[in-house]
């Protein structure tokens, strides 16, 4: 059975109507019920999120439910509410899938919302159906509430961003129905957002730009032979002291618009000589005796520099044969403005053995920052604070990757900022929650956001 710990004793902030409070965890219990790992799909989701806004009024020919023709049960479905065309349309994107599930590690039903001990438990709750709720909850209560917003809002509550990722709904909605989802500005509610440390909200994070995620293969290979007469060549031997250089090997710190920015606004919430650190890596060239300290910190390591780490490692062919093969997944993940072929060099110069063959393990797509203007990030804190007055907005860089890719590589400037306030991250793990409270807030800062979000 789960422990019982008190939850987190947070500043009250502000909660939506009953109405929508209760309709939000209602939708919420939905779609955690659903199974859409990717062996399911997320097409009884996409229906389910259908039929409820064709309930709440909205237009049939304002609700499209798409799925690829190769992937039927990959389903995606797209909402419009039409505003007075004073500028493009504002688009929000948020997956429907999930990832896989041991449900024997789980002391719950991870396909059951359960609420206990001020949490909210499930699959989903964080990543991301938790946000899918906040938002689907948000365009209903502005259709009902009569709104007409300058621009039209457009989401997208799509498939297959997480493991498996054969059919991806936002690559498939920008390449095979654009018109559905063109748009000046897409707003992704996809990780980042509002951080908790020490039982206090700290800050809301809006991720502008993230790391490029590509993967490379070392491979080794020898005659082989009888294991009771091994020799100096061994394909294994070769192939781990490949790995143990790159293991040795640290890329250099180098800073963006967006980690410059973040690092200087990290920098007044801290103290001593982490305060001092972030500052001096908050420059064009960062200070390399500061890069060092703050590099300890694995979080802060990943944003300041390219990394690159091995996943997978197999070889041989059996237990009394010297090894014919070894081979090893590299994977890496590049800062903005380093290209796959730069880092592809890098790898060789390091592991500096000819017999390691180096491949790139398929295409790599770019992607571009999406600057972090002031304006933007404005609009968050003007919507935050009607939740939470006082609030701090900080633009971030994410070292992992998001379907905001997909819109960047549309040339359409792309934001991410989850609206729940996240204190123990659970995201993929077992007993995946999110602080109810949280939640329940959330769903007030959700349509503050949409509200905000779509002035002209």
């Amino acid at each position: 059975m789960l422990v019982a710990a008190p939850a987190l004793a947070l500043t009250p902030g502000a909660q939506p109507p009953p109405k929508y409070k209760v309709m939000a965890r209602e939708i919420l219990a939905q779609l955690v019920g659903i199974d859409s790992t990717h062996a399911h799909g997320s097409l009884g989701a996409a229906r389910a999120i259908e039929a409820r806004v064709l309930a709440a009024g909205f237009a049939r020919q304002d609700v499209q439910v798409l799925a690829p023709p190769d992937h039927p049960t990959k389903g995606n479905v797209v909402i419009r509410l039409h505003g007075r065309g004073l500028a493009k349309p504002l688009l929000f994107i948020g997956h429907l899938d999930v990832v896989e599930v041991d449900p024997k590690a789980w002391h719950t039903d991870p396909f059951t919302l359960v609420e206990k001990d001020g949490y909210f438990y499930g699959r989903g709750t964080e990543d991301m159906k938790g946000d899918d709720a906040v938002l689907l909850t948000a365009l209903i209560r502005l259709k009902q509430e009569g709104f007409v917003p300058d621009r039209d809002i457009i989401m997208a509550f799509t498939a297959d961003e997480e493991a498996g990722g054969d059919a991806n709904g936002v690559e498939f909605l920008f390449a095979q129905h654009h018109d559905l989802v063109a748009s000046g500005m897409v707003l992704n509610v996809d990780d980042s957002g509002g951080r908790i440390r020490d039982g206090k909200r700290v800050y809301i994070g809006v991720e502008t730009s993230e790391k490029l995620y590509a993967t490379y293969e070392f491979s080794t290979a020898d005659r082989g032979g009888h294991s009771s007469l091994p020799r100096p060549d061994n394909a294994i031997y070769e192939l781990t002291a490949a790995l143990q250089k790159l293991a040795a090997f640290q890329f250099p710190a180098r800073t963006t618009a967006t980690t410059r920015a973040y690092f200087a606004a990290l920098s007044k919430l801290r103290a001593g000589q982490e305060r001092t650190d972030l500052l001096a890596v908050a420059r064009m060239v960062p200070d390399e005796a500061a890069a060092a300290r703050l590099s300890r910190d694995p979080e802060w390591n990943a944003l300041l520099r390219t990394t690159c780490v091995a996943t997978m490692i197999d070889g041989g062919q059996g237990e009394s044969a010297l090894p014919n093969r070894a081979h090893a997944v590299i994977q890496c993940r590049l800062l903005p403005g380093e290209t796959p072929e730069q880092t592809f060099a890098t790898l060789t110069h390091v592991v500096g053995d000819p017999g390691v063959k180096i491949i790139t393990d398929g295409p790599i797509d770019p992607s571009p920052e999406t600057p972090p203007t002031p304006a933007i990030l404005a609009r968050y804190t003007n919507a935050a604070d009607r939740v939470w007055p006082g609030s701090v907005v900080i633009p971030e860089m994410a070292a992992g990757a998001s379907d905001s890719v997909y819109a960047r590589l549309a040339g359409e400037p792309s934001y991410l900022s989850s609206t729940i306030f996240i204190e123990d991250s659970r995201a993929h793990a077992r007993d995946e929650r999110v602080l109810t409270q949280a939640f329940d807030e959330a769903g007030e800062y959700g349509y503050q956001m949409v509200k905000v979000m779509s002035r002209k």
